[in-house]
């Protein structure tokens, strides 16, 4: 029998030379979206004939998926370069949005997650949902404008939100200080009204989390605790390679809890020590690593409450990493040996502490990861339900649908 005609389908099940058609499409574009592949790379990493390569190859070109190019010439290979195959230029977009408190911040990728361009801007606490929600467009619509793109171009759009975030997008509850009128908020339909796109929704914490799993310290790691420590501090789990959202999307706000002092981590630990005006939290840290006594004292109290509500989920799930990002993880250095020092006293076996690289981007690039599971999602449902291939247009319909 061919090698072509028949394999097990994505759900176990003996499939059709139809549907085996339909999984090696899906995953000869998923090949490519990683990088540009010539017929040669292709064939050598699907184990498939190159008949059959270029058969599947010609259908993604011509359903508007992929276009050919010149590659380079392989190192000692002696004449024309063979020809190379990408995502067509243009083809889609992933735009993320994070909203909080004190910033909107965007960025827009390519369909294989490679970023294009980020904006972002400052906002009020104090300004009001709509204000909030304009501002978040202005971002977007200026980025998209510098990358010369606009909303039409957008296949998905993620939106990153404070609280405590429903599977349907609404704001089911925000505890940070700020943001007036942004619980209760229904998010997906609000950015639904602007977009012509798949809108999704979900807690920036979780995002986070998503992104360190994605892209970050996070990789190749089943169970781990994510602490998000910025102007607010809050923690996602992540248990078996997934982000545990919990029933109301609320998995992990452990800053709840006024015990743990989290609500109020970054606006009053040292004041017992600390002089007036109160330095702010990068000016506290850089003194503390000149050797300043009252800015150590100040870091020690800030690492024993991290660590504190950090031993609490910690102790929940008994995770093998725990990851420190947010807007205070470039100055982990200051606090991170004090901080695991606590942690030890509390946690009989802790994990391996470290700091995210991600910086203020995690959360927006959560976003994109949250963007491309779903474009994976559909297709994949598209290979078992579909007597073909979608093409882009067919896709952008699927994940609207999906949304």
């Amino acid at each position: 029998m061919a090698r072509e005609a028949l394999v097990h389908s994505i759900d176990g099940s003996v499939g059709s030379r139809s549907l085996l058609r339909r999984m090696n499409s899906w995953g000869i574009l998923r090949a490519v979206m990683l990088r540009p592949q010539t017929m040669r790379d292709l064939a050598a990493e699907s184990g498939l004939s190159r008949t059959a390569i270029d058969a599947i190859v010609t259908d993604l070109v011509d359903l508007g998926w992929l276009v050919p190019g010149d590659a380079a010439a392989a190192e000692g290979r002696l004449g024309r370069p063979a020809a190379s195959y990408r995502l067509a230029p243009r083809l889609g977009h992933f735009l993320s949005i994070d909203i909080g408190a004190n910033h909107t911040y965007a960025v827009v990728t390519d369909l294989a997650g490679g970023v294009r361009g980020h904006l972002t801007a400052a906002t009020e606490e104090g300004i009001d949902a709509e204000e909030r929600v304009a501002t978040a467009l202005r971002v977007a619509d200026e980025l998209l404008a510098s990358l010369a793109l606009d909303r039409s171009t957008l296949w998905t759009v993620a939106i990153g939100s404070p609280g405590s975030i429903s599977t349907g997008g609404r704001v089911l509850h925000f505890g940070g200080t700020g943001m007036p009128g942004w619980t209760g908020l229904d998010l997906r339909e609000r950015f639904g009204r602007e977009f012509d796109a798949a809108v999704l929704v979900e807690g920036d914490v979780a995002l986070g989390a998503r992104a360190e799993l994605a892209i970050g310290a996070a990789r190749d790691h089943a169970d781990v605790v994510y602490v998000l420590c910025g102007a607010r501090t809050s923690g996602a789990s992540i248990v078996g390679g997934k982000v545990h959202r919990g029933v109301h999307g609320a998995a992990g706000i452990v800053g709840e809890m006024p015990e743990l002092r989290w609500a109020e981590l970054n606006e009053r630990y040292g004041s017992s020590v600390l002089g007036t005006p109160r330095p702010s939290r990068q000016q506290i840290f850089e003194l503390a690593r000149q050797g300043d006594p009252a800015a150590r004292a100040a870091v020690d109290e800030f690492a024993d409450d991290l660590a504190t509500g950090a031993a609490a989920m910690t102790l929940a799930i008994d995770p093998e990493l725990l990851v420190i990002g947010g807007g205070s993880s470039p100055s982990a250095d200051v606090f991170l040996p004090r901080f695991e020092e606590t942690l030890r006293r509390i946690v009989p076996l802790p994990p391996v502490v470290v700091a995210s690289t991600l910086g203020s981007e995690a959360v927006a690039m959560g976003g994109v990861s949250l963007a491309a599971d779903h474009l994976t999602a559909v297709l994949e449902e598209a290979v078992r339900g579909r007597d073909a291939f979608p093409n882009p247009a067919e896709a952008v319909r699927l994940l609207r649908q999906a949304a």
